[in-house]
């Protein structure tokens, strides 16, 4: 029994680390040629402490620039609609029923926010080992899409600070997350994004990614 029980983990062990290669092999190769993304986008927030979950719904429309600045357009539709852009150096929330714009200075935060908004997204293995310990879970299908689910844990104190864990799952033919979550430290808290209908897009222009608001809307800078 002992031997057929080493055996079986032996095995076990070994198909983890072919699944974690196989991961690294596909994020690789998509690193290679990644430029931009457009997708359906569900996000999901529970918090643990009232046990609540929200859920809010849209398209996101991402782009990573040659010098590695992060750009981003997220139309949400549901339950109420709302508009977040991000350009590396602004973050800007558009709600439409008040036509007010909330205008948030993250110049300071771009580097860590880049890290996580783009996480899997056109990064290299080499790269995501550099400020994660990697851990293959095992093979999952997102929508009925094969994908492997990883497991990272950052070895930052800062990025300790945000974010307990995160967990990928890297599309086998993608080779980028079909699904990210994201563990808040201490709280068990978490935010997840699940993407549908990815396209991998060659480009996206400027105008692709700016926020359209009225002549009229309210414009407001907030934490200065």
């Amino acid at each position: 029994m002992t031997r057929v029980l080493c055996f079986a983990l032996l095995g076990l062990a070994t198909a983890w680390a072919d699944g974690l290669q196989d991961a690294f092999a596909h994020m690789d190769r998509a690193a290679q040629t990644f430029k931009a993304m457009t997708s359906r986008l569900q996000e999901t927030t529970y918090t643990a402490l009232a046990k609540d979950t929200s859920v809010q719904s849209g398209e996101i429309k991402l782009k990573r620039e040659k010098n590695g600045d992060v750009h981003t357009l997220i139309n949400f539709t549901e339950p109420q609609p709302e508009t977040v852009s991000f350009d590396g150096k602004e973050a800007r929330i558009y709600y439409p029923k008040t036509k007010t714009v909330n205008v948030y200075d993250v110049s300071s935060k771009k580097d860590i926010l880049e890290q996580v908004m783009v996480l899997g997204f056109g990064a290299t293995s080499s790269a995501v080992k550099a400020d994660y310990d990697v851990v293959d879970i095992g093979p999952e299908n997102i929508d009925g899409k094969p994908t492997q689910h990883l497991k990272l844990t950052p070895k930052s104190k800062e990025m300790q600070q945000r974010f307990r864990w995160a967990e990928l799952w890297i599309s086998d033919a993608l080779g980028v997350p079909l699904q990210q979550k994201f563990i808040t430290a201490n709280t068990g808290d978490y935010t997840q994004f699940t993407y549908s209908g990815l396209q991998l897009a060659p480009s996206l222009s400027d105008k692709d990614l700016q926020l359209k608001t009225p002549k009229d809307a309210q414009i407001k800078q907030m934490g200065r």
